[in-house]
């Protein structure tokens, strides 16, 4: 007793430790976070810009068509974070930036510094490269500079008038590529059966589930865009850098006879090989951006293109009569969804919106997309239908993916706008869900019991699917399959015949579905936008964004996203390990939520090395 005594109270003092710093934990997370919000509300963050100033162009991360608001736990995380990197960049901000700048008498050049920048989006690299040539136009110097340049990096780098790398750097380009995770034989070895069903010849969305390597079609089909693609980047180059197709593409097959013959100086290659005209120290590039500016580096200010977003407002529309833009991304799902998805409900109330506003009379819908529900699709397409029954014409512009249940949603416009590097069509849809009883009997557990029918067990995953189900699914997938067609030929105004000819599931490059009839024209959001007005009978085209009103909550932790990294130490590598796996990306079955299972999706473009 007197041993259980004297444990009993060693126990209490521990626990009233634990409970100590507990609270005291808890209160300093309380006057952290008060001190945040007072920060947000009452300091005055609004800088000005220096009359020498340099637009710094330093996107990172991905580039999207839409951030996504950060959520309570990842705003926490990413306190205090040295660098302050962000995982994504709407390409609008960066397209605005430059243009705003190319007018603005206190920008005297722009330095394109792509470091940080993840991925090779052909399609809004492209765009921004639009922005920073009409730039140019203006006598302003546009320099780049990295320590390095992967084949992205680059691409952005080479609109520059000039490109430099340091010695110890070099470019990496090597091409695009299609790689998907084959998991046919981890759910033999699980004994997990995964039901799929499939419309399309050319259909590889399933593949993963039902193969253990690529099938001929999808090998044939993926080796047509994507060779595409690969000579889509290399002309842009040519224009930026005068190199040939062939230069670059011996550059990249010979790298290892090449670097060999440079003594492994990277940096020297780049040079020879005509990637860049320079190898500089930074010191060595500051002197540089100091002689082609006039600016003296004391002097100099370098804003970074968020920095200058913030401190210039936006032209307000004046027309009474404006072109709205929605834009959509990600996987399509039913119901409200986050930016970073494509929700049904979401877009109608958005659509609403535009139907709503007088001053809205017409749409343009940009859609980045590689699919997904087709009960989804199927919504949108009809609020599309929906906004010009009330008079207003919709134009779908393409960003780099509008794939299957993305042109579901298109091919209800009134006109298809498309990159020449967009990834369309795809045309066709799947059904796949598991069943796991072979995967329980193993570990000895297994289902039985009654029902007043056949069907009575379904949906338990540990039921096999019967022949009655099987033969139900396959008939639903032929009839999402004939509207699929039939929305297509009734918006595109082609025979069903003529459709069923460029469906089956085959992607396409813009250019080519442009051939095939799918999109009408090709061009960027801004071509779309002007397509809008002449359809809407505007002689002068203005547009505004249509989005929807931020939460209170959302706006809270916005303010403290941006306010509380100025308050707090850097974190340590664990937290910050930490908080990268908070960010991950919601996985493929995490997005594959249609209740009715069936899909009209495009994993291929998913995967693509781009």
């Amino acid at each position: 007793m007197e041993i259980l005594s004297r444990l009993s109270k060693i126990l209490g003092v521990v626990w009233k430790v634990l409970t100590g710093i507990r609270n005291a934990f808890a209160n300093i997370f309380f006057i952290i976070l008060v001190l945040v919000f007072l920060v947000a509300v009452f300091s005055d963050t609004k800088e000005t810009l220096d009359s020498d100033s340099v637009l710094l162009l330093n996107p990172s991360g991905t580039l999207v068509e839409e951030t996504t608001p950060p959520d309570p736990a990842e705003a926490f995380l990413k306190l205090g974070r040295e660098t302050a990197v962000a995982d994504e960049t709407k390409a609008q901000d960066v397209i605005d930036a430059i243009r705003r700048a190319a007018t603005d008498p206190r920008i005297k050049a722009m330095v394109i510094d792509p470091r940080d920048l993840q991925g090779c989006d052909t399609t809004k690299l492209m765009d921004i490269g639009k922005a920073i040539r009409d730039f140019k136009e203006t006598g302003k110097p546009v320099l780049a500079h990295a320590m390095f340049y992967t084949q992205g990096q680059y691409l952005l780098a080479s609109y520059a008038d000039s490109v430099s790398v340091n010695p110890l750097g070099g470019v990496m380009i090597n091409g695009f590529g299609l790689y998907q995770t084959y998991f046919k034989g981890l759910l033999d070895k699980l004994r997990i059966n995964f039901h799929v069903y499939r419309v399309g010849d050319y259909k590889s969305a399933a593949e993963p589930f039902m193969r253990d390597s690529m099938s001929p079609e999808a090998r044939e089909s993926s080796r047509q865009w994507l060779d595409g693609l690969w000579q889509a980047y290399l002309a842009e180059l040519g224009k930026n850098r005068g190199v040939t197709a062939a230069d670059v593409t011996s550059y990249v097959e010979n790298i290892d006879t090449r670097l060999r013959d440079a003594g492994g100086d990277a940096a020297k290659l780049a040079v020879t090989a005509r990637l860049v005209d320079d190898i500089r120290t930074g010191d060595q590039f500051d002197q540089f951006l100091e002689g082609k500016t006039g600016l003296k580096a004391q002097t100099m200010h370098r804003v970074p293109f968020r920095d200058y977003i913030a401190m210039t407002a936006a032209q307000t529309p004046k027309a009474k009569e404006l072109v709205g833009i929605i834009r959509a991304r990600g996987p399509i799902m039913p119901g409200k969804q986050p930016e970073s998805m494509t929700g049904s409900e979401s877009l109608a109330e958005l659509f609403r919106q535009a139907r709503q506003e007088p001053s809205v009379v017409a749409v343009v819908l940009r859609l980045d997309s590689p699919g997904g529900s087709a009960a989804a699709s199927e919504e949108i397409h009809h609020e599309i239908a929906r906004t010009q029954e009330a008079g207003k014409p919709v134009v779908v512009s393409m960003g780099s993916v509008a794939a299957s249940g993305a042109y579901w949603i298109a091919s209800g416009a009134n006109r298809i706008v498309a990159a020449p590097t967009t990834l369309t069509g795809s045309i066709g849809i799947f059904a796949a869900f598991p069943t796991f009883e072979n995967a329980a009997e193993s570990v000895g557990i297994t289902s039985d019991g009654i029902g007043t029918t056949s069907l009575a067990d379904l949906g338990n995953p540990l039921r096999p699917l019967s022949p009655k189900v099987e033969a139900s699914v396959e008939h639903l997938l032929k009839f999402g399959y004939d509207l699929f067609i039939s929305r297509v030929a009734n918006g595109r105004r082609m025979a069903p015949e003529d459709v069923e000819k460029m469906a089956q599931g085959r992607v396409f490059l813009g250019q080519v579905a442009q051939e095939a009839r799918l999109v009408d024209q090709l061009g960027d959001l801004d071509e779309a936008v002007k397509t809008a007005g002449t359809l809407a009978g505007l002689t002068a085209v203005e547009s505004k964004e249509l989005r929807r009103e931020p939460t209170a909550k959302e706006k809270f932790m916005q303010a403290f996203f941006s306010s509380g990294q100025a308050l707090l130490a850097p974190q340590s590598p664990a937290l910050h390990k930490l908080m990268i796996m908070a960010q991950a990306k919601a996985g493929l079955l995490d997005t594959m939520t249609d209740p009715g299972h069936i899909y009209a999706r495009s994993l291929e473009c998913e995967a693509s090395s781009f």
